[in-house]
């Protein structure tokens, strides 16, 4: 990859050029997370539990901090002249994102100001950045679109997404594993398409989140949640890796043919599909589709599991069965593979749903009330 200045340029092999962003990027998140840990214990910003959070005790929120800093710099350094472009408006979205993210988790916003800042986020990605979809690939028996559709339909497809990771930030390690495999796949396939600079931005995402992870997920002393401004900020970058992956020049050499749409909706099934599913049962009860509940995939794959590990594991596996399942089937029409990944989907997560709600059931005539402290995120 080339740097250059008026001064200089500088050509980096891409191996090391992606070794050194993803050490870079893990060593700061890495070490971030305690410092950040230690301030929020000091100052009380802390996510205490309340009737519908899945953690007994008051844990720091303040991760997307750790991965925003790991993921910017990296960024910044390792992308080079070729995407100068983009990594300029990705950052600015992505700063007004941040400042959002800090405010709600510091201090809750109100929903509409929250999307308001959402939506100035995504204008800037969208409209100077550039980044808006170019063609639905036969979806909807649409190609290409009018500039002014496509403005909308990729508003609509950022906002969206974003939300989706925001929402399924429930459990320990869900969020993020979910960003890990995503983000893996879309810098492996820039990679083999000669997306050097999105291969390095998606390869930074991986190496922040897995740090993340450990914390999130196994530490015993700094135990950390992502918080508003890190499920964002993942939902925000794969939004734009994914606008890549779709638009046409991304995928000519190894996906030429495939059904594009079909393998990011199954890269992205599980907060795509479970967010429309909650949607829907909330409108058809009667509630506003924003209403806190715990009727997500998520939660039932909880209650069956015990465990938050086992539950993440469950749906990181079933994540990686749908890739597996749009590249084996990508050949089709996207107006066949599409619907055949939501059928697939509605079946799979329609077992754990099952057999969570039988089991309330059986347990509510027995008067048997589960301890709820099982099923809760705990600070070892």
């Amino acid at each position: 990859m080339k740097f250059d200045t008026s001064q200089f340029a500088l050509f980096i092999p891409p191996g090391l050029l992606i070794a050194a962003a993803i050490l870079l990027t893990f060593t700061v998140t890495w070490l971030a997370i305690p410092t950040i840990v230690n301030i929020a214990r000091i100052k009380g910003l802390v996510e205490r539990p309340n009737g519908r959070t899945s953690h007994l005790n008051p844990t720091p929120n303040l991760g997307g901090m750790a991965v925003f800093a790991g993921v910017i710099l990296s960024m910044v350094l390792f992308t080079g002249v070729s995407v100068v472009h983009e990594v300029k408006y990705m950052i600015a979205g992505m700063l007004l994102l941040f400042f959002v993210g800090m405010k709600d988790d510091l201090c809750p916003l109100v929903p509409y100001k929250k999307l308001l800042g959402q939506a100035a986020a995504i204008a800037i990605i969208i409209g100077p950045g550039d980044f808006h979809l170019l063609s639905l690939h036969g979806f909807w028996g649409m190609h290409e679109l009018p500039y002014l559709l496509s403005l909308a339909f990729s508003f609509i497809f950022f906002l969206f997404i974003i939300n989706a990771f925001n929402l399924v930030d429930g459990i320990d390690g869900l969020a993020s594993g979910i960003g890990i495999l995503a983000s893996l796949f879309f810098g492996i396939s820039f990679l083999l398409n000669g997306y050097l600079g999105f291969a390095v931005m998606s390869f930074t995402l991986t190496a922040s989140l897995l740090a993340f992870f450990r914390f999130n997920v196994f530490s015993q002393k700094y135990k950390i949640f992502l918080g508003d401004t890190g499920s964002m900020l993942i939902g925000m970058l794969l939004a734009i890796f994914s606008i890549r992956f779709l638009n046409v020049e991304a995928h000519q050499l190894y996906f030429g043919g495939y059904s594009v749409p079909a393998i990011i909706l199954s890269v992205l099934i599980i907060p795509l599909f479970d967010t429309v599913r909650v949607f829907c049962l909330r409108l058809l009860q009667g509630r506003s589709p924003f209403s806190a509940d715990r009727n997500h995939l998520h939660h039932h794959m909880l209650e069956l599991s015990g465990s938050h590990r086992a539950a993440t594991l469950s749906l990181l596996t079933m994540n990686l069965l749908f890739i597996a399942l749009s590249l084996f089937i990508g050949r089709l029409p996207s107006s066949i593979a599409v619907p055949v990944v939501l059928v697939a989907a509605f079946c799979l997560f329609q077992i754990p749903v099952f057999f969570s709600l039988n089991r309330q059931k059986q347990n509510a005539k027995a008067g048997i009330s589960l301890p709820r402290q099982n099923l809760q995120r705990k600070r070892a």
